[in-house]
């Protein structure tokens, strides 16, 4: 099968949405197919088509980055050019899946589109476009795509732009033969000077709505021997380094902005929690979540739609109550007193996202939807 996946960003780009395309590429290639990864310019310096770890990366002359958004008109003519029996659009950020949309619109071959999250910007500005956007320009995008996929379904239901709507429900995807419990962690700690601390650790954007500043302020109420790793980079990275010096917790906060991902397991391997406290509806799923649970850790996320329903509550982790970090600090201090319990959650997380998460599995709940999608189209 041909598949051409719609991305309005790709590698080098770091971000979820990038991660979950990237991997589902590599897996659809090894399973025999073939891939053409359609995606912005955003860097002026990366080329417009190059071969990428099996597959072709086709890129669309963009004018620029908005509010973290690609604007590439450009992605119509590119969509409309390139051959492929299913279409498999990504959404947000916005504009490139309307963009593809309106290049698929003299086309009868199959598409659809992973509804990642919704929209939300900051302040009255970001308010406003959100609205606009949401009001002009999704119901067309999800109008002209045969099929809605979500991560979940708590997320599905609870979405206003997704009201009314039919959705498939894939999850996302991790490589549990590159996150995996068994590697040694220990060399890490060494490196960052962590040898007899107990060690939380946090992957991701340094941004707003991942809730990193709420550790921080937990952490602040956990014991001294208690430490946090957090592996990511951001616009809020001296931010938060600034915080935890305020908080006199610097010495116990360790940012690592450089990690490859060839070191980001070990990384996890080296924590003994992992801790996820996103606070809005950005998160629809959280990949890094997923990781974490293939690494072998318990993890304590925020009871959000969505990233809620990665776990089975009590058995992978814990739930805690958003941008409250006291009661943070009792979810975290519930399992970093009870090594057994920490350790019976640790094994079942890597159960759960074997069972579920799995890259191979994820890619053939994928390909049954496309074989769906060609077989009714």
């Amino acid at each position: 099968m041909r598949i051409v996946q719609v991305t309005p960003f790709f590698y080098p780009h770091a971000g979820g949405v990038e991660s979950h395309v990237r991997s589902l590429a590599g897996e659809f290639v090894r399973l025999g197919h073939e891939v053409t990864v359609v995606t912005s310019r955003h860097d002026p310096s990366l080329p417009l088509e190059e071969p990428f770890e099996g597959y072709r990366v086709v890129r669309a002359k963009t004018w620029g980055v908005l509010y973290n958004t690609p604007i590439a008109p450009a992605t119509r003519r590119l969509v409309a050019s390139v051959s492929g029996d299913v279409f498999h659009l990504h959404f947000p950020p916005p504009l490139t899946s309307y963009f593809a949309v309106r290049g698929l619109d003299r086309s009868n071959v199959p598409r659809c589109l992973t509804y990642h999250c919704d929209l939300y910007l900051e302040g009255v500005v970001g308010s406003v476009l959100t609205g606009l956007y949401s009001a002009l320009f999704l119901p067309p995008t999800l109008n002209r795509v045969d099929r809605v996929i979500t991560h979940t379904r708590s997320y599905a239901t609870t979405s206003r732009a997704l009201r009314g709507r039919s959705t498939e429900i894939v999850p996302s995807a991790v490589d549990v033969r590159r996150f995996r419990p068994d590697l040694d962690g220990s060399v890490i700690r060494k490196r960052l000077g962590l040898q007899g601390q107990r060690v939380l650790a946090f992957t991701g954007r340094l941004v707003t709505h991942k809730g990193v500043d709420v550790i921080l302020r937990a952490l602040r109420e956990l014991p001294t021997d208690v430490s946090l790793i957090v592996v990511g980079h951001g616009p809020r990275l001296e931010e938060l380094q600034s915080l935890a010096r305020r908080l006199g917790v610097g010495p116990r906060a360790r940012f690592c902005t450089d990690v490859s991902d060839d070191e980001l397991p070990f990384y996890l391997r080296a924590a003994d929690l992992f801790v996820f406290p996103s606070e809005n509806r950005l998160e629809g799923f959280g990949l890094a979540v997923a990781e974490a649970m293939a690494s072998g850790l318990p993890v304590i996320i925020a009871d959000m739609p969505g990233v809620r329903e990665v776990i089975e509550p009590g058995k992978e982790g814990l739930l805690t109550e958003p941008l409250i970090s006291g009661d943070l600090v009792a979810r975290i201090e519930e399992l970093l007193d009870d090594p057994a319990r920490r350790a019976a959650m640790g094994a079942a997380a890597r159960k759960r996202a074997e069972e579920r998460y799995s890259l191979e599995i994820v890619a053939r709940q994928l390909l049954t939807v496309y074989e769906g999608l060609r077989a009714t189209g």
